[in-house]
């Protein structure tokens, strides 16, 4: 016992952690390319017909029947559907893993190649949410994140060996970060200075600041601003609430500023943006963040997620 100790309690060499934000066993018809118009998660699709494609920047993706496609986060596409098609299909995000990273690994959709273990869990998975009218439960939960790691997985292994070691080893030092993007997300509708950022992660304000940006390449106050900006864009979707009070509840001290902000980096401003994209009961508009966060006080020094 005395030799496993080390093993068993020495801190991992890496850690992806994953937020499951939205998942579901559908027909997926014209309201998909309605309703699915989120780019700052990722997404994985599992299409049971042919006829589905994804537009890129003028270039065609099929989506290939039975096949489990990636779409990385921030990438602009259209979908192209000829007809309905039965869906899985899953949205969620890894926190910290900055974009530049992740364009080097996944810069576009991929087609992951068949494997006996991803088909087993997948048709597991369709079982569980036909089933499923409630809340996801706990195991379903699970199989959906062991789906993502899977998945990642193998888009890992067939990346150039430099690209994934670099894309794991930033990943360390975002962990490190774990606490405060924690912090981030669910206290956007209050003020943050580095100040307090910093002491969440028990450091100096200036390495603090140097640290952030290695392990998400942007400033604080750019990546607080642009969880808000994600944040305000579900809201407008996939809720009835007022541009006010999504302003306040993302952290923007009032409509006029929260509209500016929101112009500068969608292209239109907010009311546009959700008569653009009209609400539709439908899975992709039924986000976590229809729900108002709770502003969370900072970790406690006996508090805080590992």
């Amino acid at each position: 016992m005395g030799a496993l100790l080390p093993v068993l309690f020495s801190e991992p060499r890496e850690g992806l952690y994953v937020r499951l934000l939205s998942a579901g066993y559908v027909e997926a018809g014209n309201w998909w390319k309605e309703t699915d118009v989120l780019r700052g998660f990722w997404r994985l699709y599992l299409n049971e017909q042919a006829g589905v494609g994804l537009n890129v920047g003028g270039k065609r993706f099929a989506m290939p029947a039975g096949a489990i496609v990636l779409v990385p986060p921030h990438l602009e596409f259209d979908i192209e559907l000829k007809h309905p098609v039965r869906q899985l299909f899953l949205l969620f995000e890894f926190l910290g893993w900055p974009p530049d990273v992740i364009r080097e690994v996944l810069p576009g959709p991929e087609t992951l190649p068949e494997d006996e273990l991803l088909a087993l869990l997948s048709q597991q998975l369709r079982r569980d949410l036909s089933a499923d009218t409630g809340p996801l439960s706990p195991p379903t939960t699970s199989r959906l994140k062991a789906l993502i790691h899977l998945s990642v997985a193998a888009v890992l292994a067939r990346a150039p060996a430099d690209r994934a070691r670099r894309a794991l080893r930033i990943n360390v030092g975002q962990r490190k970060m774990l606490a405060v993007l924690q912090y981030i997300d669910e206290n956007l509708a209050t003020t943050m200075s580095n100040s307090t950022l910093a002491g969440i992660a028990r450091s100096s304000e200036s390495r603090f600041t140097r640290n952030f940006r290695e392990a998400t390449g942007r400033s604080p106050a750019r990546y607080v601003q642009e969880r808000r900006l994600e944040r305000a864009s579900a809201l407008l979707i996939s809720t009835n609430l007022g541009i006010d009070e999504i302003a306040r509840d993302c952290g923007f001290a009032n409509r006029y500023y929260f509209t500016r902000v929101f112009k500068q980096r969608m292209g239109l401003p907010p009311g546009r943006y959700r008569s653009d994209h009209p609400p539709a009961e439908r899975p992709y508009s039924k986000f976590p963040y229809s729900k108002r966060p709770q502003p969370r006080r900072p970790y406690p020094r006996n508090d805080r997620p590992s």
